[in-house]
């Protein structure tokens, strides 16, 4: 369905400037997601996006070979079972069902002069886990519909 292109300069573009930068900026979406607008949903969007531009810069089958279909479905696997972690976690600590107060993991940021409380950690692994499964399952609707779906 997806053919490569036989552009150096498209290829220099989306691999070596566009993609690098786009990650970078979905990472600052997902690291500030707690305090700013931003979270996993909308990180691993921005960084699926990335993957997609490459796939649709080099065609399906050559990109289809850097991660394939298993790796995906892993991934995916992986930041739901974040997901429930961080939701479980404060059942464990005698705490509600995603209330992030009892998680004992603080963060001092020496270089920003912030402190980052319990909460905000526990949010920080929810949204790592939503961040992981949204990129897995929005690359792989992509591989499935272009029918590069490969094992």
């Amino acid at each position: 369905m997806n053919d490569r292109y036989d552009s150096v300069i498209l290829h220099f573009i989306a691999r070596v400037v566009m993609a690098p930068l786009i990650i970078v900026f979905g990472l600052y979406v997902l690291l500030h997601g707690e305090l700013s607008p931003g979270g996993g949903f909308q990180a691993g969007a921005i960084v699926a996006a990335a993957l997609l531009l490459v796939r649709l810069a080099l065609g399906n089958r050559q990109a289809a070979l850097r991660i394939p279909q298993g790796l995906l479905i892993w991934l995916a696997c992986i930041g739901l079972g974040i997901y429930m972690f961080g939701g479980i976690l404060p059942l464990i600590l005698g705490a509600n069902f995603l209330d992030y107060a009892p998680i004992p993991v603080e963060w001092y940021n020496q270089f920003a002069g912030e402190h980052r409380t319990p909460r905000a950690m526990g949010i920080l692994i929810i949204e790592v886990g939503v961040f992981l499964g949204v990129v897995a399952v929005l690359v792989l609707i992509y591989d499935l519909i272009a029918g590069s779906s490969r094992q």
